[in-house]
C-alpha cells in the first residue's frame, strides 16, 4: 500500500531524547516530510530547536503553553488532508514494514476505522494498551481491585488488556493506543478529532469509543510492530500525570457508564480509582525516580 495518503502527527513535550527516532521511523516508512507534523507542547528542553535543526523538512507547530495531548493532536491534524492519519508518540518508533502492515489491514475491510499495531517495550514485552476492551463497570472493577493482575489468563479478569488471548492473533478490539494508531481520515473528521476534555490519557479510549458508535471497527494487527519507550515524557512530571491519568479514567466512566448497573457500581469504581491513585502517589513518594506506571 502507498503511504502517500498518510498524514502523521507527533505530539511532543520535553522529548529531545526520542523525537528524532520517531521522525526518522516515519520517513523510513514512506511518510512524506511535508505530511509529517510535530506539535510541541511548550517544551523546555530544546525539543523544537532540535527538530528545526535536524529535521527542517517536517512541519513544526510550537506553542507557548501545554495544550494537552488531545488538543495538540487536533491542532496538528487540522486542515492536513490525507486518506488516513497516523498518531505516533515521540517515544515510539515504527519498525520496518509497520506502516505498510497497518495500511494493508485498514484497506482489507471497509468496516475497519482504525488499526492498532503490536506495541512492544524495548525489552520485547507487549505494551498491553495496544489492544483493550472498554472499561465497563465490571471490567473496571476487576482491574481496580487487582484481580486482573492475579489472574491475567482469566477471560473474565483479564478482559481489559485481553491478556487471556494470544498476542500474535489479529483481531477486532475495542480500543488501541494513542502511542500509535492509524485512523481513516473521514472518520476522524466525523467524530470531531480527539476529545479535548481529556488533557492526557483516555483520549484514545474515547476516540475508539466514538469510532464504534459510528459502526467502525478497531483492528489489532500484530504483524505491524512499534517499539515504545513508554513514559519518557510523562515520568518527568510523574505525580501530576498520575492525577491526570486517574481523572481521565473517571471521566470516561462518567461519560459512558453512569446508567443502569454502571450507576449502581459508580461509587465502588470511584472509590477504587481514588484508592489506586492514593496508593500510587504514596509509592511514588517513596521512590527515588517516580513513574506513572505502577
Amino acid at each position: 500500500m502507498d503511504p502517500g495518503g498518510v498524514r502523521a502527527v507527533i505530539c511532543t513535550y520535553n522529548s529531545h531524547l526520542d523525537i528524532s527516532r520517531a521522525i526518522e521511523s516515519c520517513l523510513r516508512e514512506g511518510v512524506s516530510p511535508a505530511h509529517l507534523t510535530v506539535v510541541d507542547n511548550a517544551s523546555s528542553d530544546g525539543t523544537p530547536e532540535l527538530v528545526r535543526r535536524l529535521h527542517p523538512e517536517v512541519r513544526l507547530l510550537a506553542g507557548p503553553r501545554n495544550l494537552g495531548f488531545a488538543a495538540a493532536v487536533n491542532r496538528g491534524t487540522r486542515d492536513s488532508g490525507g486518506d488516513s492519519v497516523l498518531l505516533l508518540n515521540p517515544d515510539a518508533e515504527l519498525q520496518p514494514g509497520a506502516l505498510r502492515e497497518m495500511l494493508v489491514a485498514l484497506a482489507a475491510d471497509p468496516r475497519r476505522g482504525a488499526v492498532s499495531p503490536r506495541v512492544i517495550r524495548p525489552d520485547g514485552r507487549l505494551d498491553p494498551a495496544c489492544r483493550r476492551q472498554f472499561p465497563s463497570p465490571q471490567v473496571a472493577l476487576w482491574r481496580l481491585v487487582g484481580l486482573s493482575r492475579l489472574w491475567p489468563r482469566s477471560p473474565r479478569f483479564g478482559a481489559y488488556n485481553l491478556t487471556h488471548l494470544p498476542t500474535d492473533r489479529p483481531m477486532a478490539v475495542d480500543s488501541g493506543t494513542g502511542a500509535c494508531l492509524l485512523i481513516r481520515r473521514p472518520l476522524l473528521d466525523a467524530v470531531g478529532g480527539l476529545d479535548e476534555g481529556y488533557f492526557i490519557y483516555g483520549e484514545d479510549l474515547e476516540l475508539c469509543w466514538q469510532l464504534h458508535q459510528r459502526g467502525a471497527e478497531v483492528w489489532y494487527q500484530p504483524t505491524a510492530v512499534v517499539t515504545h519507550r513508554k513514559g519518557r515524557s510523562s515520568e518527568q512530571v510523574a505525580l501530576p500525570m498520575l492525577v491526570h491519568f486517574h481523572r481521565s479514567m473517571w471521566r470516561f466512566y462518567r461519560l459512558h457508564y453512569l446508567r443502569g448497573a454502571g450507576a449502581a457500581l459508580a461509587p465502588a469504581v470511584g472509590v477504587g480509582i481514588l484508592l489506586r491513585l492514593a496508593t500510587l502517589l504514596v509509592l511514588n513518594w517513596a521512590r527515588p525516580h517516580p513513574r506513572v506506571s505502577p
